[in-house]
């Protein structure tokens, strides 16, 4: 029940395996290191794309933005057959083979990188090759078992001294100051 208090960023994956090509909403994606640039995501272990992304060579991880609610839906129900998911969603295929869905977000193109069984899932690493940026939205998100969109920042006087001493990153502690 905690867990459903925890925001999550929603994204969709996309892979290509010799026989078809599938799409799965992921709400675990997060950055895992900058030096190489890796992500990673889980992946329930009956999940129809389980398969094909644990042995895929390349994936590509799409941002939604606020008003693709229905994308998310879509690649969530889990009966739908590779030609079902992609027959009425506008995309188009990249170099891999791999489908990479119009006008989201951002686009993480990836290389696999390393994967893990963690519990009923797999964890999966990528390494991002490149980024498609798209228009500037604001992303989906979710939270409490709903769709949300990113409202205003939060002004905090801590976190701004904070971050003066960081190296940008909110959580940080400031120096400690040297006793006279």
């Amino acid at each position: 029940m905690a867990m459903r208090r925890v925001p999550s960023a929603v994204t969709v994956v996309t892979v290509a395996g010799a026989d078809e090509v599938r799409g799965i909403t992921i709400g675990s994606f997060t950055s895992v290191s900058l030096d190489p640039p890796l992500i990673s995501f889980n992946v329930a272990l009956d999940a129809q794309a389980h398969d094909l992304l644990v042995g895929a060579d390349h994936f590509a991880v799409h941002i939604l933005a606020d008003e693709q609610a229905h994308l998310s839906n879509h690649f969530a129900e889990k009966d739908r057959t590779s030609e079902e998911q992609f027959a009425s969603i506008p995309h188009r295929l990249d170099a891999s083979g791999t489908p990479i869905l119009e006008d989201v977000l951002a686009v993480f193109f990836c290389t696999h990188y390393a994967v893990f069984p963690v519990g009923d899932h797999s964890l999966l690493v990528g390494e991002v090759v490149h980024i498609d940026q798209g228009r500037s939205r604001t992303p989906l998100v979710y939270y409490e078992r709903r769709y949300h969109s990113v409202g205003g920042e939060v002004q905090d006087q801590e976190a701004a001294s904070v971050n003066r001493f960081s190296s940008g990153t909110p959580y940080a502690p400031a120096p400690k100051k040297a006793k006279s």
